[in-house]
């Protein structure tokens, strides 16, 4: 062989052998990195698993006091008698009484007189005799 084949050969060598080994490195790196995912996860989810069962630890002393506190309320139903003086139905809001005071009340808004409201006395009347 000559020497030309053999630096040909020899230079494979190192670059198969550099590449050898930046493919395992780069296989270690991913299973460190994979292994410092999975303990982080484990990690996460014990933290997790801490916090739920305080939430649950919560939630039961709430519920436990919730009952508590319905079993000391009492509910009272009372029967009332209603009395109804005028009916009311739904197309007819007020009767005629509420009308003639809402009307008043108009009128006594803008300032017209009002006849037969309390305070007026009426004209005296003429006498026919001397």
């Amino acid at each position: 062989m000559s020497r030309l084949q053999l630096l040909l050969i020899a230079a494979l060598l190192v670059i198969g052998s550099a590449l050898a080994g930046y493919l395992r490195g780069f296989d270690a790196g991913r299973d460190h990195e994979q292994s410092a995912l999975a303990k982080a996860r484990a990690e996460h989810e014990r933290e997790q698993r801490a916090l739920q069962a305080k939430i649950d630890a919560a939630t039961a002393r709430y519920q436990s006091a919730e009952y508590a506190r319905q079993g000391n309320v009492r509910e009272i139903y009372r029967e009332s008698q209603s009395i109804v003086e005028r009916p009311v139905y739904r197309n007819v809001c007020i009767d005629a009484d509420g009308v003639s005071l809402l009307d008043r009340a108009a009128a006594a808004a803008n300032g017209e007189n009002i006849p037969g409201t309390a305070g007026t006395a009426p004209e005296a009347a003429e006498s026919t005799t001397q």
